[in-house]
């Protein structure tokens, strides 16, 4: 998704992590690295939140190990991707895959935007169009080849859209950052990403719920940060968020689920790292 030569979004969203990793203390960061080892499997890959090494999670436990600079445990998934079969995987599956392999196999060669698009639209297992249009994006940015056309069309397409008010905000803050990568104004998405933030601290899923959830806070986080909106007005409360949901080395989703899993994790220290002056 990023016209230029910058950092891919990827990497930057590892930078976040390593920032909201920083600021904890010692015993939370071990507490943490602790957690991410429980969730390897013996093969290799990470667990799901039935313990069973997937794809999907596996993207999470390497962004995470990278934030926290655990090589041995990126050499063990290393061994676990180069396993994998790209056939009969689903399509988020299949761009997870191709993620991981960005990082751990850079001299993989580059997929066409064609071929990235026709797996997007494959009949995929239990996951949004939201996670895969932001899986998509970060593919597109890290591994697409002869981008330009898509950028065209992509910002064709921009000028003229904007996220209807009843979209998740994790959709609403992919389209939003989409617009800032491709120059075009961002007015109008700022603030219909700003109607999801809750008073009482952190983002909501729709704008029509009343609680917060630490994905949705998250990614708003990132963006608005990204864009260049100041968040000290809501930096207190939504802090208190984060901290409530942090949980004997993981972060919780913040609604109401206590079941520890990597995703969360991930979303738990973007959000730290977002918050960071």
């Amino acid at each position: 998704m990023n016209k230029s030569k910058a950092v891919p979004v990827y990497k930057l969203l590892v930078e976040y992590l390593k920032k909201g990793f920083s600021v904890l203390d010692t015993n939370i960061q071990q507490e943490i690295i602790n957690f991410i080892r429980t969730q390897q499997n013996q093969n290799g890959g990470f667990n799901d939140r039935a313990g069973n090494p997937e794809l999907y999670y596996s993207l999470f436990g390497l962004w995470l190990n990278l934030a926290a600079e655990q090589m041995d445990s990126l050499s063990k998934l290393k061994e676990f991707i180069l396993k994998v079969e790209t056939k009969g995987q689903g399509p988020v599956e299949q761009m997870a895959l191709i993620l991981i392999k960005a990082e751990l196999l850079p001299k993989a060669k580059k997929r066409s935007v064609f071929s990235l698009l026709k797996m997007l639209n494959q009949q995929g297992k239990n996951i949004s169009l939201s996670y895969r249009f932001f899986l998509f994006a970060l593919l597109v940015d890290a591994v697409g080849k002869s981008k330009a056309y898509y950028y065209l069309l992509a910002r064709i397409y921009l000028l003229f859209y904007y996220p209807k008010p009843d979209f998740p905000c994790s959709l609403v803050a992919a389209f939003a950052y989409a617009r800032r990568m491709l120059g075009l104004s961002m007015q109008k998405s700022k603030k219909l990403l700003m109607n999801y933030y809750v008073q009482s601290g952190g983002f909501r899923a729709f704008d029509n719920t009343s609680n917060s959830d630490m994905l949705s806070t998250a990614v708003a986080l990132f963006v608005l940060k990204e864009t260049g909106i100041d968040l000290r007005l809501i930096r207190p409360t939504t802090l208190e968020f984060v901290q409530n949901n942090y949980f004997e080395g993981a972060f919780l989703s913040g609604d109401g689920d206590r079941t520890k899993d990597l995703e969360y994790t991930f979303y738990g220290l973007l959000a730290l790292g977002s918050l960071i002056n």
